[in-house]
């Protein structure tokens, strides 16, 4: 038994996360995203148009009914369930669009970082089409000042998206599992 793998996926999943259940792992990976989203979203959940359950719930069955493949409508579907556009006004607002790239991105991070406890049965999703979850560490990283993940829109999105692309194709990762993750190598060779 690898140890130190059993202790990081037990610290990050959580004691009570039985690891060979992959539906408690895939739900785990969700609620770590949630919580990931919450950084900037806990000053503007009592205003989400659903409740954590309900936002994590429809996040895994969209991802489970697209078959594990990544697309930008999946974030534009999740923005739907936390609120129509805006929360807040002034400098003080998050888009729905911000907060549901954070989690939808994320929630595939994790089910890429625990696909071996989760896809059991060896058909791993091809994660080649998956965007780089955004955050100040990110945005930073790839130069992308001027921009707030919890505040982007559409269009900004897909530029900072572009941006990433292009810093990879210039600086290709020299790792070859790397190569097969699409925009979120950068996320991970960015932590």
């Amino acid at each position: 038994m690898d140890w130190k793998r059993s202790f990081l996926e037990s610290f990050i999943l959580g004691q009570s996360t039985n690891k060979t259940d992959a539906n408690a792992v895939q739900s785990k990976c969700v609620d770590l995203a949630y919580r990931d989203m919450m950084t900037a979203g806990r000053f503007y959940s009592n205003s989400f148009l659903h409740s954590k359950d309900e936002i994590c719930s429809s996040v895994i069955e969209l991802i489970k009914s697209n078959d594990y493949k990544f697309s930008r409508d999946m974030i534009k579907t999740t923005a739907s369930k936390i609120c129509n556009d805006t929360i807040g006004t002034g400098n003080r607002f998050v888009t729905g669009y911000g907060l549901a790239q954070k989690i939808t991105n994320m929630t595939f991070k994790y089910l890429y970082v625990f696909s071996d406890l989760i896809f059991t049965d060896g058909k791993v999703p091809d994660f080649s089409s998956c965007d780089c979850p955004l955050d100040s560490i990110i945005l930073g990283k790839a130069s992308l000042d001027g921009y707030t993940w919890s505040k982007l829109k559409i269009d900004e999105y897909k530029r900072c998206q572009e941006e990433i692309a292009q810093l990879l194709e210039k600086n290709p990762p020299n790792d070859v599992e790397l190569t097969k993750l699409g925009n979120m190598a950068f996320d991970l060779i960015s932590w």
